[in-house]
This record gives C-alpha cells, structure tokens and sequence, in this order.
C-alpha cells in the first residue's frame, strides 16, 4: 500500500483547540488570583479573607456548570460524528434551556439570602460585614456565570475554541483592570464584586456577538419545552453524562477539607501552609490538563460518532503523551529545584526541609492526576459512565484520606504525601480491572482499557494523506486494487477510484497553495460501497455545486462524481468537511 494512517488531521485539530482551550484557563484563574491581590494590598488581608471566605458559592456553582454541561459536550459530538444533527441541536438547545431555569433558581435561591450567607459561610464576626458588601454584587454573578460557563463549553464543542478563549481573556482583563480602578476610588470590596460582575457580562457578550452570526456555527437552537416529557428525559440524560466530572470537582472540596483536618492535627498550621503550596502546583498542572481534556473531548466525540475507532486511539495516545510530557516537565522541575517554589512564597527556613520533602511526594502523584482525569474525560465522552464513575470516586476520596489517615500515623506528614500517590496507583488498579471484566464480557468486541472496538470490521482501507495530483492518482490506484482483492466487481472499483480522485483533485484545487490533510475511510455496507472522506479545506458541500461553478473552474470533476455515486452526505463538524460518498 502507498499510503498508511495517521494521526496528523485530528492531532493538528487537537492543537488548535487546545492553545486556546489552555489559556482561556489560565487567564480564567490568573485573572482570579490577581483580584484577590488587589484587594489584598489596596484595602487590607482582612478585605482579601472575607472575599476568600465566599469561594465555596463559586465552587458550588461551577460544580452545578459543569454537571449541566460537560457531558453535553461528548453527546452532541457523538450525535454530530453519526451526522444526527438534529440530535445533537436537540441537546445543545436542551442545555441552553436547562442552565436558563438554573440560573434563574439559583438566584431565586442566593439574592434574597445574602444576609444569610454571610453568617453560613464565616464564623468570624468580624469579617461579616465586608463579607456582606461582597456578597450582595456577588450573588448576582454567579447565576450568570452558571451560564456563562455552560454556553462557552457548548461553543466550543461547536469548534469555536478561539472565541471562547478571546472572551474570557476580554473579560479577565476587564476584571483586573476595572478592579484595581474601583477599589483605589474607595468602592472597597463592592468593587472587587463589579469587577467580576461586569467581566462576565462583557466576556458572554463578545462570545454571543461572534458565535451566533457566524456562517461557520452549525448548532441551532430549537424549540424544546413543547414536548415537556422529551425534554425532561433527554434533560436526565445530560446531566448522567455530566456526574462523573461534577462529582470529582465536588469530591476536591471534601478532599482538600479532609486533608486539612488530617495535617491539622498532624503537623498544625505549617502542614497547612505546606498542603496549600501543593495545591498550587496542582493548580498549575490542572490549567493544562484542562486544556487537554477541552481540546479533547469534542474530537473524540466526533470520531467515535463516525466508528472512526482507529482515530480514537491514535488522537487519545497522542494526547496522553502531550499531557504527560507537560506534567513531566513540571514534576522534573519541582523534583530538582523545590526550593524555588518555596521561595515564591516566602517560606521561614524552619519549614524549607519538610517543604521540600512535600513538594517532591505530591508532585509525583501530578503524573497520576493527569493520567486520571484524561480517562475520566474519556470514558464520559464515550459514555461508559461507570468507568468514569469508579475513577472519579476512587482516586478522588475513597483511598487517599482513609489512606493519609492511616500513613501519617506510622510515617508523619511524609505519609500523607505518600497516600496522594498511593490513590493514583490505587485507582487505576481498580479501572484496570474494571475494563479487563468489561472486556472480558463483552465476547471479543473489547479487549484493551479503551473499550471500544479495535476497527469497525466493515473498514476495508483507512488511511491519511495531503491531497495534490500526484496523490489523487496513487490512492485511486489503491482503492482499485483493494477492492478488487476483497472480490469486488472492477466496475465497482473503477467507479470508486474514479470518485475518489475527483474529491482529492477538487481539495487540492479549492485550497491551492495550502497542504490539506485528509483522513479517508473505505466501507462496505448495505450493499454498497461506502467512501468517508475528513479533511481540513474550506468549506464545500458537494451537494450545493452547480454545473455553472464547472464552468467557471472553480473546481473540478464534481458533476461527474455526482452521476457516479448512489448518494453523497456532507457535513461541517469543528471547521472540517465530513463527506460520505455512496457507491
């Protein structure tokens, strides 16, 4: 064969959404951490604990946007690789109507009651009344930002990746700039809340101008609440998809609780600290795994919607070794200079030794963090939620506090660095032998910790190529002689070779001057002869081309591959033409 599969289409894919998809975090988080700063240093650590006291509410919320929409995102890519558009509008409008009535509730439930917040969330009196003045702009925010958050998955997995990373850049820098003006003109802590306020408004604003009027959107929103039952089921099924994910976000709290209680009494206030600087480089680590599962998911919905299973494997590998090698790199340098973390937070020299062993454990446990919470993104996009399930609770709470209760008994505070790498080998342990049972039931369609078929077995030739002349020539020549081997009429094979040098002629003619890569995929079913053709062109819809574009050239062969085939499908899905063509 001239030519073999790769992974070139769908990893470049990765690495467009997932700059994006990185900083957006980074400047989400960052833009957080300087509000507090400011708030800090202009008024006073008393004005930056009473705003600290209030994350807990965020928490909560992002937990409830996450649940709403995390697992959308797999399910509208799947419904979008199976080209069942109106299945996957059905769920985008589903969750853009579910986070509505959410945030609608949750205000109901939070603006009325800021008075009483103050007291849940602070046992300090003393802090309650700029706690106050925060909460009653804050409180107002995080509905919208339930939303907001919900919206922006949505639009990513609708490949506008870089719209939502623009908009929240906009917004964060909106935040920190408006932030440090109003509260240097005295608005104090109320100010720090408008900031925030106001970022989130001006972030969706950008988003919703960008995305809705674009040519290149493909979901539509549609009508859901007439079939009340519909929409009620189709509502339990979204968020299914969204629990493991939301319950591992909402296990970090209790685990970071629990920990804190476990080091309290272990080691006092200087484990803390030290637990706190861990958290830290958790932080960092977490801005690119996030990246790595937002840029993920949606192509592996995509081509586990089309039973592209060979894509999946390539596009997960690739993406386990890009995220591995990112946390490495961290880990290596936390190994090899500790000292250089400690310093950024001003650690008295008494804690320096103790920090450093701290710092070396818990970095090793990053390596399985990244590896975890890949998997569980991945089996929520393919929908085994037990899989996803098992890891969330496993390596989230289940081992390691008992594990870090137990450990510093016997080995201090070494052993409750130890139990965070201890839940990471425990918890794949488990999901290793879940997947071996599961494959073992499943009669010889499974057999690896994917779980999903090795190749759809009606794939009669799945390769990669860049589409030029030379190329239409040479993989016409390879379906011909594939097909021919498998036993089919030459009238067929000719037909098929004939089609697929016209698509590749057509690509390179529509993009001259550009290196397209396009993924084809050669089926047999029904009867018939099934061409799947990926590529990263502009867009064209054969099924819109005219006799009169022929003979204007503006492309080539087009009406000819329309007499030849049975019946051309086309779809736009993440800015990629997705064309099957029957023969």
């Amino acid at each position: 064969m001239t030519f073999e599969r790769s992974g070139t289409l769908v990893n470049k894919k990765f690495r467009e959404f997932f700059i994006p998809t990185v900083l957006a975090s980074m400047a989400s988080q960052l833009g957080t951490i300087i509000n507090g700063i400011i708030v800090g240093n202009l008024i006073s650590s008393q004005a930056m604990a009473a705003v600290s006291a209030c994350v807990p509410l965020n928490q909560v919320t992002y937990a409830m946007a996450v649940l709403i929409s995390i697992g959308s995102a797999g399910l509208i890519a799947v419904a979008a690789g199976k080209r069942q558009n109106d299945d996957a509008d059905y769920i985008f409008s589903t969750v853009v109507t579910i986070s509505i009535f959410a945030g609608i509730i949750w205000a109901i439930c939070l603006i009325p009651n800021s008075a009483a917040l103050t007291k849940f969330l602070s046992s300090a009196e003393d802090l309650r009344p700029m706690m106050h003045d925060y909460l009653i702009i804050f409180v107002f925010r995080l509905p919208l930002y339930l939303m907001f958050f919900s919206w922006q998955t949505l639009m990513r997995t609708d490949g506008f990746a870089k719209v939502v990373s623009r908009g929240i850049m906009i917004g964060q820098f909106t935040n920190v700039a408006l932030s440090f003006t109003l509260v240097s003109n005295g608005f104090g802590v109320t100010g720090a809340a408008i900031a925030l306020l106001c970022s989130d408004v001006i972030g969706i604003c950008y988003m919703l101008r960008k995305y809705f009027p674009s040519s290149e959107r493909n979901r539509k929103f549609r009508n859901v609440i007439s079939d009340f039952g519909k929409f009620v089921r189709q509502s339990a099924e979204v968020i299914k998809s969204g629990i493991p994910v939301a319950c591992s976000t909402g296990l970090i709290s209790v685990k970071i609780w629990a920990i804190y209680q476990i080091l309290g009494e272990t080691g006092g206030s200087d484990a803390m600290t030290l637990y706190a600087i861990c958290m830290a480089c958790l932080s960092v680590v977490s801005m690119f795994i996030s990246g790595c599962n937002g840029a993920m998911m949606p192509i592996v919905g995509i081509l586990y919607g089309e039973k592209d299973f060979g894509g999946v494997r390539i596009l997960v590998k690739y993406v386990l070794k890009f995220a591995l090698t990112l946390s490495g790199i961290f880990v290596a340098f936390t190994q090899i200079f500790p000292q250089v973390i400690l310093s950024l937070y001003n650690i008295p020299s008494s804690l320096v030794d103790s920090g450093e062993t701290a710092l070396r454990l818990f970095s090793i446990s990053l390596l399985g963090v990244t590896l975890t919470f890949l998997a569980m993104y991945y089996y929520s996009t393919i929908q085994r939620r037990t899989a996803a399930n098992v890891l969330s609770w496993t390596e989230g709470i289940i081992v390691v506090v008992p594990a870090a209760w137990i450990l510093s008994k016997s080995f201090g505070l070494s052993g409750v660095w130890l139990a965070f790498i201890l839940a990471e080998v425990v918890g794949f342990g488990v999901i290793f032998m879940y997947t071996k049972m599961v494959c073992k039931n499943s009669g010889g369609k499974l057999n690896d910790i994917f779980l999903i078929e090795h190749s759809d077995p009606e794939i009669l030739l799945d390769v990669s190529f860049q589409a030029d002349a030379d190329t239409a020539a040479k993989i016409s020549h390879d379906a011909k002689a594939v097909l021919e081997q498998k036993g089919f009429d030459s009238t067929v094979a000719l037909k098929v070779g004939v089609a697929l040098e016209e698509m590749t002629l057509n690509i390179e003619k529509l993009n001259a001057g550009q290196k397209i890569d396009v993924d084809l995929r050669l089926k047999r079913g029904d009867g018939k002869i099934i061409i799947a053709l990926r590529d990263n062109g502009k867009t064209f819809n054969p099924l819109e081309y005219s006799v009169a574009e022929e003979e204007n050239l503006h492309t080539d062969g087009i009406m000819l591959l329309k007499n030849l085939a049975g019946e051309i499908k086309y779809n736009r899905v993440l800015a990629l033409n997705q064309t099957l063509i029957e023969i």
